[in-house]
């Protein structure tokens, strides 16, 4: 009888043990394939995610690209627009000292016109104005833009004229000028320009009386041109000229010669 029950004991020990044996076989087992499937799944799963990532790249990039471009275009814009505004200011401005200029010469013939040529090889030379003999204009009229004179009429056609500009190299107009110094009048001749000054040059003076820098200079109405008071612009310095018997001045324009777009013609 006592070897009965111990044999059902054994038999009942070695039953647990073989359980317990197979049972942490059995977790080892899906602990590995656990693993395994955890590693595979990451392998699987990281191209997707690289993907994902380079697609919501592409698509910042994009909306960047489309923002910038659309930036570029509200900006051009807005420079064109600022470029036109200035444009007509400028112009305006030149309209309104015409209507200064009209104003001052109403007892003389006057007569505005547009610019329509003014070649670059000829910059500094000559323009042609939309007016001509139809107009009433002579080869006698001098040309005023931008607050003072700028040269004299050359050549007329029906319809256009050509503008001889004061900083023509060439000028043979010899155009006469009054200088009001401190105690004298002065008059001169514009005989040239200076590109290194950027200056009128006026020479055979009638006195060798004292001219200083700021004195005002202009048209004296003597000549071929004669019509006076013509802003001619301001003296800026007064050399000697080699010989020691006459002396060259040198004249700020008052007219900005660069930029003009609107002309009157004045004449008698």
């Amino acid at each position: 009888m006592k070897k009965s029950k111990f044999l059902i004991m054994t038999a009942v020990l070695i039953i647990i043990t073989s359980v317990l044996l197979v049972t942490t076989r059995s977790l080892g087992v899906v602990n590995e394939a656990s693993n395994v499937v955890s590693i595979l799944d990451n392998i699987v799963s990281r191209p997707f995610s690289f993907l994902a990532d380079v697609k919501s790249d592409l698509t910042d990039l994009s909306r960047t690209y489309k923002e910038n471009k659309q930036l570029k275009k509200t900006l051009f814009k807005v420079e064109e627009q600022s470029a036109d505004l200035d444009s007509l200011k400028d112009e305006n401005a030149q309209l309104r000292q015409l209507l200064e200029m009209k104003n001052i010469y109403e007892s003389k013939k006057t007569v505005s016109s547009d610019v329509i040529t003014r070649m670059p090889v000829s910059w500094l030379s000559e323009l042609t104005v939309n007016a001509g003999r139809q107009n009433g204009i002579q080869n006698t009229m001098l040309a005023v833009a931008n607050g003072g004179l700028i040269g004299s009429v050359k050549d007329v056609a029906s319809h256009s004229s050509r503008v001889n500009l004061l900083t023509n190299n060439k000028n043979v107009d010899n155009i006469s000028v009054r200088i009001q110094t401190e105690t004298s009048t002065i008059y001169g001749v514009i005989v040239g320009y200076s590109k290194e000054k950027s200056a009128f040059i006026i020479s055979q003076l009638n006195s060798s009386d004292t001219i200083k820098k700021g004195e005002k200079v202009v048209t004296s109405g003597l000549g071929t041109y004669n019509i006076p008071n013509i802003p001619v612009g301001t003296v800026l310095s007064v050399t000697e000229k080699s010989d020691h018997l006459t002396k060259e001045v040198f004249v700020k324009p008052s007219a900005d010669l660069s930029d003009i777009r609107v002309v009157t013609l004045v004449g008698n």
